[in-house]
């Protein structure tokens, strides 16, 4: 009896090989036929491998395919996928940075002199800028606040609230004046539609003076009076819905060329072009015209506005736009502002200075437009040099339109 050597199995003489351990016998060899059967078997059979999951019997590309489109319609996907795509959006949408506030210190240097002759008296008024809103102004909040403003020499206050100095040259004389405005200024940018806006029967009362003819600004005007029943046509006295039509025919009909000199309603329509007084004189007779108490606001803009980096605002001027009385189908009513140069409807960015709201008083309109006055032998006139010398931004806003 002969025993394995491995696991010591009891092995028959015809075994080759152990039947317990399958470990070979020595001196032992399998037949022939029996090594060439196995090879053909082992030849055409493949080997099978009992899966234990899908990973078995599937091509890993089609594992992998499978993930990918459940994890895309899986609802955390989807949720994510529809911010990436707003997200997207916004990044290829040109939008424009608007602060919400700025706080500027502006300088205003006035050299006087003699233009010709031996002497002469003049006078320079300007304008006081005070905390906005004013009467008839309504916001309940401030949207232009005075911190400060440093004159020199002192002023006189005339009896518009102006500020004003005089005084009288010879020869190679100068006089100097020098105003520096420290102020903060909010976007105005309030959440109104036509649906929030009342007719022109919900008008309050107390607005009547700026309904009636003014310096330059005529609503009796034949023209004027058909422009407004257009304006109106098709509206049901919807306020909001007539200063849109209003805005839209001037912006549209009318091109921007800067004049020193406000013209007539009627100048203005013949010739089709012209600046902030301009328009906001049309407009205002035209809004008078169908019924909704309008004024000018006057102060001034920079010409030149850069706060990518910095706060940068050059080249100040002077500029002019509208206020309008709105009601509101909640039974109150707001006061709305209107920049027809700058295309702002029923906003206005922080880049400006108010310094005088119309008050109805057609000669207080036309003195403000005339600042500096010369008599005597010879004749005075003046140059001004404005500058901002510091200036900060508070808060963005991002409009994708103006």
């Amino acid at each position: 009896m002969q025993l394995c050597n491995t696991c010591g199995f009891v092995l028959n003489e015809s075994d080759f090989k152990c039947g317990n351990c399958s470990a070979p016998i020595l001196d032992r060899e399998a037949p022939i036929e029996q090594i060439q059967t196995r090879t053909q078997i082992e030849k055409k059979t493949p080997k099978i491998i009992t899966p234990r999951n899908l990973s078995g019997y599937l091509p890993k590309k089609t594992i992998i395919l499978l993930l990918v489109v459940g994890m895309l319609l899986a609802p955390q996907t989807q949720s994510l996928m529809n911010e990436s795509l707003d997200y997207w959006d916004e990044m290829n949408t040109p939008y424009y940075n608007i602060p919400e506030s700025i706080t500027i210190n502006l300088i205003r240097n006035f050299t006087i002199y003699l233009e010709n002759g031996k002497s002469a008296e003049y006078e320079l008024i300007l304008g006081k800028p005070e905390n906005r809103p004013s009467w008839p102004q309504q916001d309940t909040t401030l949207w232009q606040e005075i911190n400060q403003i440093n004159v020199s020499p002192q002023f006189e206050e005339n009896e518009v609230g102006r500020m004003k100095w005089s005084g009288q040259l010879k020869d190679d004389e100068r006089a100097y004046v020098s105003v520096e405005y420290e102020l903060t200024v909010n976007t105005i940018r309030p959440e109104l539609t036509i649906e929030d806006s009342g007719t022109i029967e919900d008008m309050p009362e107390g607005y009547e003076i700026y309904l009636d003819d003014e310096w330059l600004i005529e609503p009796s005007l034949p023209e004027i009076q058909d422009l407004a029943s257009e304006m109106t046509n098709g509206t049901n006295g919807n306020v909001i819905h007539i200063l849109r039509n209003i805005f839209d025919y001037i912006s549209s009909d009318y091109i921007y060329q800067p004049s020193s000199i406000p013209k007539s309603c009627p100048e203005s329509m013949e010739s089709g072009y012209g600046d902030c007084d301009d328009f906001a004189i049309l407009f205002s007779s035209i809004a008078r015209a169908a019924g909704i108490p309008t004024w000018l606001e006057l102060g001034k803009i920079p010409a030149f506005i850069d706060n990518r980096e910095k706060c940068d605002l050059r080249d100040w001027g002077g500029h002019a736009w509208v206020n309008a009385l709105v009601p509101l189908n909640d039974g109150t009513s707001t006061v709305v502002n209107i920049d027809l140069a700058n295309s702002y409807f029923m906003w206005m960015p922080p880049y400006r200075i108010s310094d005088w709201v119309d008050d109805g008083n057609g000669d207080n309109l036309y003195s403000y437009y005339y600042l500096f006055s010369s008599q005597g032998t010879g004749k005075a006139t003046y140059t001004e040099n404005s500058y901002v010398s510091s200036c900060t931004t508070s808060g963005n806003i991002k409009l994708t339109e103006l």
